[in-house]
């Protein structure tokens, strides 16, 4: 269920439709957390598999390669990762492949914790086992014939491993050594933090040239209120009776997620959920929010920020400098304004800098002394958020009201 992705959508589908026709694209997604980017690749390899229809109405026959890195994924990894999941693909899509050795033998060789080459235990070298996925990619291609459209590798949480895949570098020859082999029907789809930007380039100067390049921001307001309601009618759908929402309740829950796809949707559901008459209001939404253990604004942390704003930091006096910083989003903050709007100790406010740079919680700004922001925009939402419900509850307890209000 998408609102405001057209663009990423049609450039995606673009994508696959030109590498049908020989003329391979390759595609990078990134953004904040939140704001999709997973989502994206799972519709998208929906698309490529004709199991939902295109934009443009184009039917696509894709074997699609999923895969998701992780912190401590190197160069090897990598590589054996998309030649294991090529052949459990294949084998899924050809049942009999166990039995047709003479055709798919060449697939037979990668294994789920590595490769074997012609039946022996040689373990290869980085550029070898390059051109071991390349061949098997190829005659794979070869196999299938017209049969399918190509090859889409989808790799997700790109930015994870940092330095240590070796990520530019091993777009940059595995896209070459295709070419090489004149094997033109692979398209290539990254999706991860900005970080990978950064990481690519790293790796391989040159190597984001070979991309197309999408950045997911915020929804819109109007597309925020779009899907609120698609969900909405999509429930009615399923349970078979109605529920409504105040006008109030939604613009609520537009600005408590900032246009954030997920923050959007937690906020929604954890309303939704409190509801017991059929018709969100604003108290639904605020309760939603804050509720314990299960509330949208904890729930958010738990996944995304935790870690941030808590587990690395001890003091209540450094999390209020990022209380500050959060007013201004990921926008430019002195330490100056972080002074006056704390009141906190000179000697306590450069501790809290110091201690949050270490901790790569703020960043500085280069060759400017004393001037900072928040890592990400969506990190400032949900600290707003969590302020905001904080405070509110506190507020309540002290007046002894069941519930808050909005401000």
């Amino acid at each position: 269920m998408f609102c405001g992705r057209y663009e990423e959508f049609v450039g995606t589908e673009k994508a696959l439709f030109q590498t049908k026709h020989g003329n391979p694209q390759h595609f990078l997604i990134h953004g904040e957390r939140g704001i999709g980017k997973s989502s994206l690749l799972f519709s998208l390899d929906l698309v490529a598999r004709n199991e939902v229809p295109s934009f443009e109405n184009e039917k696509f026959n894709f074997l699609t390669l999923t895969i998701e890195l992780e912190p401590t994924t190197t160069y090897m990894d990598l590589i054996q990762k998309i030649g294991a999941e090529l052949r459990r693909v294949v084998a899924r899509r050809q049942p009999a492949m166990e039995t047709a050795k003479a055709t798919w033998d060449f697939l037979r060789r990668w294994e789920v914790m590595g490769v074997k080459y012609s039946g022996s235990e040689k373990e290869l070298k980085p550029h070898e086992l390059l051109d071991e996925l390349t061949f098997t990619i190829d005659q794979t291609l070869s196999r299938f014939g017209p049969e399918i459209d190509g090859i889409l590798i989808l790799i997700d949480e790109a930015d994870k491993p940092g330095l240590a895949a070796n990520l530019g570098q091993f777009v940059k020859l595995f896209t070459e050594r295709l070419t090489k082999r004149g094997c033109n029907r692979v398209c290539l789809g990254l999706a991860g933090l900005s970080t990978v930007l950064q990481h690519m380039r790293q790796s391989h100067e040159s190597s984001l040239r070979i991309f197309q390049i999408f950045t997911l921001g915020p929804l819109a307001t109007s597309e925020r209120l779009e899907v609120i309601d698609k969900g909405l009618a999509e429930a009615k759908t399923k349970n078979g009776f109605d529920v409504t929402i105040s006008d109030e309740a939604k613009n609520l829950i537009s600005e408590l997620s900032e246009g954030y796809p997920h923050f959007l949707q937690q906020f929604a559901h954890c309303a939704f959920e409190v509801d017991r008459d059929n018709a969100i209001d604003i108290d639904d939404v605020n309760q939603g929010a804050i509720q314990e253990g299960q509330g949208a604004i904890e729930q958010l942390g738990l996944k995304y920020f935790h870690e941030l704003y808590f587990d690395q930091i001890a003091s209540d006096e450094y999390r209020g400098v990022l209380r500050v910083m959060s007013e201004q989003f990921d926008g430019w903050v002195t330490k100056a304004s972080i002074r006056h709007a704390t009141e906190l100790k000179e000697s306590t406010i450069n501790n809290a800098i110091t201690a949050l740079k270490k901790r790569h919680i703020i960043v500085p700004k280069p060759g400017v002394a004393g001037v900072y922001k928040l890592p990400t925009k969506s990190f400032a939402v949900w600290i707003r958020a969590f302020s905001k419900a904080h405070e509110e509850t506190q507020s309540a307890k002290q007046n002894n009201t069941p519930g808050v209000s909005r401000t």
